[in-house]
């Protein structure tokens, strides 16, 4: 049996906690105002889907066997969240609830709730949209960051403002907000600045100091300092000997055919890589949006490490203007 929404609730699961949060969220907002948790309801669901909470008032319509002078009608719904840490979604599972609808409710929505790392869900759940639209069920993938986007566009008193805050920090100490969207990734390019300002960095696919972690922002360090801040459009990873290609990451929303036909021809450019390919898989960092800064290592001595992390540096920034001008005349040490 199923336990009603609480703030007092027990769970022990992290998985069941979170659950409860997000649905309290949606609880207090409905209780709040039922207008506004149609709004964001409408806003989650990205159909064209006429999506209407609570009652509608009309007059003079035309019913069965009469026309009565008030008609206050509702339309009746279910939503379903689930809810995981981490996208671990499986077929048999989505199945079953799309199954386990009342099928005398007129909208239906079914929402997969996660911490999503990429970012074109629609084409990664393709199947199962397609599938739930044949029971005029909507199938809306959804990251925990696009549903605190959601909630601060209809949260309008301080209360639920407060109540959202404490959410968001919530779910960063748990780790459930990406945090490559706010890392910025050092590294010392010293001897291949002049491939740095054809927007690309270039190293092997060797693991060890050449292992990076997902990044949305690139900071290349040389002269003890970082001058220009990039944002990482992709990384391609292409096979020895050029046979093949194939991304790593996309932060964009490019067709990935054409990020690898452009690590390619960025690959091309260097005889020295060409060569270099030869004996080992190639990593191309595809960057864009280049943006001046003066990012300054305080400390004595230069750069040791191939690479260095600035987590969390960009938590107010959308952009690598923001975050080079958050930088410009700033030192190593303000941000350790």
């Amino acid at each position: 049996m199923g336990r009603n929404i609480s703030i007092f609730a027990d769970y022990h699961q992290k998985e069941n906690s979170l659950t409860n949060y997000c649905g309290l969220l949606l609880k207090l907002l409905y209780e709040e105002s039922p207008k506004q948790f149609q709004e964001l309801i409408t806003t989650l669901v990205k159909t064209d889907k006429n999506i209407v909470i609570g009652p509608t008032f009309t007059q003079q319509t035309k019913e069965a066997k009469s026309i009565p002078d008030l008609a206050i009608t509702q339309k009746s719904f279910s939503i379903f969240f689930e809810t995981k840490l981490t996208d671990w979604f499986y077929e048999d599972q989505i199945n079953r609830h799309v199954n386990g609808f009342n099928q005398n409710s007129e909208d239906k929505i079914l929402f997969l709730l996660s911490n999503f790392e990429s970012d074109n869900l629609e084409s990664r759940f393709k199947k199962e949209i397609k599938d739930a639209a044949k029971s005029n069920i909507v199938l809306q993938p959804l990251s925990f960051e696009d549903f605190i986007g959601s909630l601060e566009q209809v949260f309008r008193t301080e209360y639920l403002r407060n109540l959202l805050e404490d959410f968001k920090i919530y779910l960063d100490r748990n780790g459930h907000i990406p945090k490559w969207k706010y890392l910025l990734d050092v590294v010392n390019c010293k001897g291949t600045m002049h491939e740095i300002n054809e927007n690309v960095y270039m190293c092997p696919d060797t693991g060890g100091p050449y292992n990076h972690r997902r990044a949305k922002f690139f900071g290349p360090y040389a002269d003890k300092k970082v001058s220009h801040i990039y944002e990482i459009k992709s990384v391609v990873v292409i096979d020895k000997n050029l046979e093949s290609g194939k991304v790593k990451w996309n932060n964009t929303n490019q067709k990935e055919n054409n990020l690898i036909a452009e690590a390619f021809e960025k690959l091309k450019k260097w005889e020295w890589r060409i060569n270099e390919n030869k004996s080992v898989s190639t990593q191309v960092f595809l960057l864009d949006k280049k943006e001046k800064t003066n990012f300054k290592k305080d400390s004595s001595g230069g750069m040791m490490q191939s690479k260095k992390y600035f987590w969390d540096i960009a938590l107010d920034c959308k952009s690598s203007e923001e975050l080079a001008e958050k930088l410009f005349e700033k030192d190593w040490s303000n941000f350790e």
